[in-house]
């Protein structure tokens, strides 16, 4: 009996497919680098990292996750991208 993973078609896999370069990559590197960051800050005790920098890093990277999001969906929204 064939296995489900081999039934797939070409189109079905690259739809599955999970993009690590852009935006999740960036979020997942986001997750890393803060968990690093606030392990440093409050292992040492620096104040300056735990309550500005770290908290800051995070705003800048969510709002161009979202920026970047609402340029996608807007685009899609216009018909602009994905049209040949």
């Amino acid at each position: 009996m064939a296995k489900p993973e081999e039934k797939k078609t070409e189109e079905e896999m690259q739809v599955e497919k999970v993009e690590w370069i852009g935006v999740d990559g960036a979020l997942v590197l986001l997750y890393i680098v803060l968990a690093c960051i606030y392990g440093y800050g409050i292992l040492n005790s620096v104040d300056f990292i735990i309550g500005i920098m770290a908290p800051g890093i995070a705003i800048c990277i969510t709002v161009a996750v979202f920026l970047k999001y609402c340029t996608e969906v807007f685009s899609f929204a216009t018909g602009k991208k994905g049209k040949k």
